[in-house]
């Protein structure tokens, strides 16, 4: 017998997503689901995968096709890009399509801080171009990038 936690990991792998909004009590009715009709603890628990809804709450595992009595499912929203990989482009990719870079950018391209940054703008290194937000010039960055030793 799968615990529950190994449920929601499989659906999860084959593509179901939890279903966030609570379906209308007629639906546990057309079902004649006795845990929620009669108040058991085990909350019923549904997944989605297009247009097909499947409860884990109870062993029956009701699988309903279309149903009514659902609400739209709401976008999931996801947190924020991970800070590992803040940029879909490459350090290259990046300094080959913009002229200017700000301080983050430039940071991301030269693998540094951007406390580094505005060390390097303060050293002469890099150029200041504008106050808020600073940029710099993605030339001058792919400068910086040849002369790191490898």
């Amino acid at each position: 017998m799968k615990t529950r936690i190994q449920e929601i990991v499989t659906l999860t792998r084959e593509g179901w997503r939890p279903y966030d909004a609570e379906p209308e009590r007629a639906v546990y009715e057309r079902l004649r689901c006795s845990h929620v009709l009669r108040g058991s603890r085990r909350k019923p628990f549904w997944f989605v995968r297009g247009d097909v809804f499947c409860c884990i709450g109870c062993a029956d595992h009701c699988t309903l096709q279309r149903p009514a009595g659902f609400p739209l499912p709401l976008p999931i929203k996801y947190p924020g890009v991970p800070p590992d990989r803040p940029y879909m482009l490459t350090p290259q990719e990046m300094l080959a399509r913009h002229d200017l870079l700000n301080v983050r950018q430039a940071a991301y391209c030269l693998n540094v801080s951007e406390r580094q940054i505005y060390d390097y703008i303060a050293e002469g290194r890099l150029v200041k171009l504008r106050d808020n937000p600073v940029r710099v010039r993605a030339a001058e960055v792919k400068e910086l990038r040849e002369d790191f030793d490898e």
